[in-house]
């Protein structure tokens, strides 16, 4: 009897196993449903796959923590917001209570601890799974925890890295303090920054530990896309290019299909000056975005003026498209080089803004959060301060239990202020900052001043003058440029350098309409205090809007200097009076006795319109169409005015006219000009034009600007034009 109840007692343990295995493989099943709407993007069915796998095999650890940790995930992070917080944490406690010892269960419940705003606990248990996954060596389960103890380091060092004491004899830098003491906001917050001493070696443990988690996480998992974008972020804000360029190319080899690392790939290529490598791996990262997030890059709407910006979001798609390549063409600021710099520059910063403030854990790209639309329009700022909460009575009612994140761009250019949660990576405006940023973008849509290829950009003076070319259906435009050698030579040890200089003419649509390109050698030594003189003279039909571009850069140090102006081609008719433009200069020599034509005088331009107290001014210009009698005199009256616009220390201008008008013999017609009128008679014998010059002495004329008008009255064909040219006089150094 006792044989036959052991053999019935085995033959139900075999027959309770093999149940029990069908039911843990049925509930297996379920959970590779559930993994696969999961993937897909379906959380519904896959809540109910997971549900299935654990009214299968209540005993089965694993349908609890796949619950658990799809519950977790789809968790929100805001307080009031606790049920599937709840519900993840009763499944993962469930899935460690029938198995302690899986490494897995302790990191997702120590990521929920992280949603929970308990940060202890969750080092606690990243702890814990640490040891047991050194234990068991899986390296993925290894990678996700070094990666989230790297993460809670991250938060550490962020609360306390920019960390300064605030000033004591301040108030904090809100809206209110402005208009309190009626102080431009970017003049109080520098005053308040340098009141502000940084707290030295903030957050450097927690850096350095931050880092080498990151670093282990790769180690384990060189695949791992959070880790190497965390260590990339702050890779770059060191300027560790060479480690950074590095970890983005073995990103982009372990994840060929994702955009990103081609994007950070860019980001770092253009910050080492290499724009032509940059501009293909930008190229191909935008080209693997989806249709909607490339937009987003492209929408040049963020960086324009409010008015502009709504102008433009309503052209069509084709439309958008085409005032984006024009105004990329237009605005880029060395046309010498085959790429174009400042759109480099636009989508690194994209690239930065995502690299560094993207919330994916509240759905945000980079470029979507309030950092990352500053940091676009305007590019990293002059300084940071980061100040923990002010709990006193005088603090900003605003800040309380948030960190203040301070954003200066100088003491003549943006601040913001952004607020920080405690355990959070994210930052938002701060009071009324959001507003004030969209003032900023009506006075100052964007700015891009620190393309790193372009170390220097100088101005280069350029003086633009049209005359009639040959005929009468072809203009003559003169381009003067005086290249600025002194500051590109400022602080050489070079004897000679390598100059290219080039004139490039487009019309509106961004058309290159004329490239003029040449290298030359030039000697430094020799031009020290003086810059050097180029001009081009170009024979053209008439056009209705070009822009003209001068540029020059050293080979060697990549200066550069620029100039842009915008002119229209206008035809001188034969029929008709009509004048040229005025042309300012230095000195100007009759090189014949009787002449005629603009190469009859030897004319020293001055590209920058800038004299020094006592320097002459010179003027020359060209009058076409003038009747004649029937002897063929022309007969004209000019008139000559000088109007001070402003003097740039102020003073009487009254007086002063009174000393110009008996210098020069000028007549005082109103209460900021002279004029000097004179009639002229002059025998045309054929000749399509009449030259003029004169010289202004302007004796000890005060720093200012001025302009020169000028009137010609035609007596014999009773017809006006008129000219004007601004100049300016300038403060000896």
């Amino acid at each position: 009897m006792r044989h036959v109840t052991t053999l019935l007692l085995s033959a139900w343990l075999v027959v309770a196993a093999h149940a029990a295995q069908a039911q843990e493989d049925l509930a297996r099943q379920h959970i590779e449903r559930g993994l696969a709407y999961a993937s897909a993007g379906d959380t519904l069915l896959a809540f109910a796959e997971f549900e299935r796998a654990t009214d299968a095999a209540p005993s089965l650890a694993d349908a609890y923590y796949h619950l658990g940790r799809l519950y977790s995930h789809r968790a929100s992070s805001v307080e009031t917001e606790f049920r599937d917080r709840l519900t993840a944490e009763r499944a993962l406690l469930e899935a460690l209570r029938l198995n302690p010892s899986d490494p897995r269960y302790l990191l997702e419940l120590a990521r929920l601890r992280l949603k929970q705003h308990m940060k202890v606990d969750a080092g606690r248990l990243f702890g814990r799974a640490l040891s047991l996954a050194e234990e068991q060596g899986d390296p993925d389960v290894l990678a996700e925890i070094h990666f989230n103890i790297g993460y809670i380091r991250e938060l550490e060092y962020e609360s306390q890295r920019h960390r300064r004491f605030r000033p004591f004899f301040r108030g904090p830098p809100v809206t209110e303090f402005y208009r309190l003491f009626d102080v431009r906001p970017s003049r109080y917050v520098e005053g308040y920054l340098e009141d502000a001493p940084p707290i030295e070696d903030s957050g450097e443990v927690a850096k350095e530990e931050m880092l080498e988690h990151y670093r282990a996480a790769l180690r384990n998992d060189p695949k791992h896309v959070g880790a190497a974008i965390r260590l990339m972020g702050y890779l770059f804000d060191e300027l560790r290019l060479a480690e950074y360029l590095n970890l983005a190319r073995k990103l982009q080899a372990e994840h060929p299909e994702r955009p990103e690392p081609y994007l950070f790939l860019g980001l770092g290529l253009h910050a080492a000056g290499r724009e032509d490598e940059a501009a293909e791996a930008f190229d191909d990262g935008l080209a693997r975005l989806p249709d909607d997030e490339r937009a987003a890059i492209e929408n040049l709407a963020p960086v324009m003026r409010r008015q502009a910006a709504e102008d433009y979001l309503d052209l069509s798609e084709e439309g958008r498209a085409e005032f984006n390549a024009r105004y990329w063409q237009l605005t880029d600021p060395l046309y010498l080089t085959d790429a174009n710099e400042r759109r480099l520059e636009h989508i690194a910063r994209v690239a930065y803004a995502d690299l560094r403030f993207a919330g994916p854990e509240v759905g945000l790209r980079g470029w979507e959060t309030d950092r990352g639309t500053v940091f676009v329009r305007y590019g990293p700022p002059d300084d940071i301060g980061v100040f923990g909460p002010d709990v006193s009575s005088r603090g900003n009612p605003y800040a309380i239990g948030r960190r203040s994140i301070i954003w200066s761009y100088g003491r003549d250019g943006p601040v913001f202020i952004f607020q920080q949660m405690p355990g959070y990576l994210n930052a938002r405006f701060a009071g009324d900052y959001k507003f004030i940023a969209e003032e900023y973008r009506a006075l100052m849509p964007a700015k891009y001043d620190n393309i790193p290829s372009i170390p220097e950009l100088l101005e280069l003076p350029v003086q633009i003058a049209r005359f009639r070319g040959e005929t009468p259906d072809e203009v003559a435009v003169e381009i003067h440029a005086a290249l600025p050698l002194v500051g590109l030579a400022r602080d050489l040890d070079l004897d000679q350098g390598e100059l290219e200089v080039g004139l490039f003419l487009f019309n509106r649509y961004g058309e290159s309409f004329l490239r003029r390109v040449g290298t030359e050698v030039v000697t430094y030594a020799e031009s020290a205090e003086a810059n050097e003189y180029r001009s081009w003279r170009i024979l053209m039909p008439p056009a209705d809007f070009l822009v003209a571009a001068v540029e020059t850069r050293d080979a060697v140090t990549w200066r550069a200097a620029a100039a842009r102006d915008t002119f229209t081609v206008s035809a001188f008719a034969s029929d008709s009076l009509s004048v040229s433009d005025i042309l300012v200069a230095d000195a100007i020599r009759p090189l014949v006795e009787d002449p005629q034509k603009r190469f009859d005088y030897d004319i020293q331009v001055n590209p920058a319109l800038e004299f020094l107290p006592g320097e002459s001014v010179h003027i020359y210009y060209e009058l076409y169409g003038l009747a004649s009698d029937p002897e063929g005199f022309a007969s004209y009256d000019v008139a000559l005015q000088v109007r001070v616009k402003r003097l740039h220390r102020g003073g009487p201008i009254g007086q002063l006219l009174g000393a110009l008008a008996d210098a020069w013999g000028f007549s005082i017609v109103g209460d900021d000009r002279l004029e000097l009128r004179f009639s002229r008679e002059v025998r045309l014998d054929g000749r399509d034009r009449v030259t003029e010059y004169l010289a202004l002495d302007p004796k000890e004329v005060p720093a200012g600007e001025y302009e020169i008008r000028l009137r010609i009255w035609d007596r014999l064909g009773e017809q006006l034009v008129s000219r004007e040219r601004a100049f300016q006089v300038i403060e000896k150094e």
